[in-house]
C-alpha cells in the first residue's frame, strides 16, 4: 500500500505540490489526471525516490521514500515520459543491461528477461536494434524495463503519449494483466476517455493542489447538477401523452417535451441512483419502456468543468 501525506514540493517561490493525500492498494489502476503544469510529473519523481518532497511523507508498506529510498527502489518500477537508450543494443541486451544494474542474479535474470519479452510481446521482435523500434515497440521495451525488479508498484508518466489506437488498446490490456497480478498501476495521461475505461479510481490535481479523488462514477455525479434523459417507449401514440403528463407531476422532472416520433426528453437530478429510481417508477407505473438512456458528463467535460472552476477562484 502506498500513502502520501500532506506532500509539499517547492521550487523557489512556487509550490509544484501543495498538499496531497492519498492511498493507493494493491490491484488497482489509478489514473492521475490534471493539466500541463499541475505537478503530476513532480509527484511521481517523488514517489520514484527522483525528488525530494518539501515536506509531508511518502510510504510504501510503512517504509518511508525519504529515508530507505533504496529499498523502496526494489519496489517500485518507474517508467518516465521519456527514456534515454543506448541505440546499438538489441531489445535482450538492453533488459540485459539494465537488470545487471539492479543487481539481478544470472539464473534469476534469464527467466525474468525471457518472462518479460514474452508478456510485452517483445520475443516476437527478439534481436531487433532499440533505435530501430517503433513508438509502441518502444513504450513496450520502457515497460519491460521497469518490471525487471519485479516491483509491486508501477508508476508510469505519459506511456500513452504518441502511440496509435492499437498500441493504446494493447497497453491497456498489459496494465489490466499487471493489476490483476496484484500490482498497483498509477498512470497518468491526458486520453481521459480510456483513462476512465481503465482506471479503478482517478486522482485529478491542479496548480498542484488535489481537486478530486475517488470513482470515475463519483467524480461524474458530483460534478453532473443534472442529466438529460431520453426515453423510448414501445408504442408511443398510445402512451406519449400519458407519460408526458406523468412526468410533469415528478417534481424533479422539469422540461419534460415529445418529439414527433414519440422520443421524450426531461432534465432530472444528474445523480445515479435517483436516475435509476425514476426508470423502475416508470416501469411500475406500466409504461413499456424500449430505452431509458441518461446522458452523463463524457469525463473530457468533467475536466474542463474542475479546472475552470480552479481557474476562476
Amino acid at each position: 500500500m502506498l500513502e502520501v501525506k500532506n506532500l509539499k514540493k517547492r521550487f523557489g517561490n512556487m509550490w509544484a505540490v501543495n498538499g496531497l493525500n492519498f492511498t493507493l492498494s494493491p490491484g488497482r489502476i489509478y489514473a492521475f489526471v490534471g493539466p500541463n503544469g499541475a505537478g503530476k510529473t513532480t509527484t511521481m519523481r517523488m514517489i520514484a525516490t527522483l525528488e525530494e518532497p518539501t515536506s509531508g511523507t511518502i510510504t510504501i508498506d510503512g517504509q518511508s521514500v525519504q529515508e530507505e529510498p533504496y529499498a523502496i527502489r526494489r519496489m517500485i518500477g518507474y517508467m518516465p515520459d521519456h527514456y534515454g537508450v543506448y541505440p546499438d543494443l538489441t531489445i535482450r541486451d538492453y533488459l540485459e543491461f539494465y537488470s545487471r544494474a539492479y543487481g539481478i542474479p544470472r539464473d534469476v535474470r534469464v527467466s525474468r528477461i525471457n518472462n518479460i519479452m514474452e508478456f510485452t510481446g517483445l520475443d516476437r521482435i527478439d534481436g531487433k536494434r532499440v533505435d530501430a523500434l517503433s513508438k509502441g515497440m518502444m513504450q513496450r521495451l520502457n515497460m519491460g524495463r521497469g518490471l525487471l525488479n519485479d516491483p509491486r508498484i508501477l508508476v508510469l508518466d505519459e506511456p500513452a503519449a504518441g502511440l496509435d489506437p492499437r498500441a493504446r488498446i494493447e497497453l491497456r490490456y498489459l496494465l489490466k494483466q499487471l493489476a490483476a497480478q496484484g500490482r498497483t498501476i498509477f498512470i497518468s495521461s491526458h486520453i481521459l476517455t480510456e483513462l476512465a475505461e481503465m482506471c479503478d479510481e482517478m486522482l485529478i490535481i491542479d496548480k498542484g493542489r488535489q481537486v478530486m479523488f475517488g470513482t470515475v462514477e463519483q467524480i461524474q455525479a458530483e460534478m453532473q447538477e443534472s442529466v438529460e434523459i431520453s426515453i423510448k417507449l414501445i408504442d408511443p401514440e398510445t402512451q406519449a401523452a400519458r407519460i408526458e403528463t406523468w412526468l410533469l407531476e415528478q417534481p424533479q422532472a422539469t422540461d419534460v417535451t415529445v418529439s414527433e416520433n414519440g422520443t421524450v426528453r426531461l432534465t432530472y437530478p444528474g445523480d445515479r441512483r435517483l436516475c435509476a429510481d425514476l426508470l423502475t417508477q416508470l416501469v411500475s407505473a406500466g409504461f413499456p419502456i424500449l430505452e431509458f438512456r441518461p446522458v452523463m458528463l463524457s469525463m473530457e467535460e468533467v475536466f474542463m468543468q474542475i479546472t475552470e472552476s480552479e481557474i476562476t477562484e
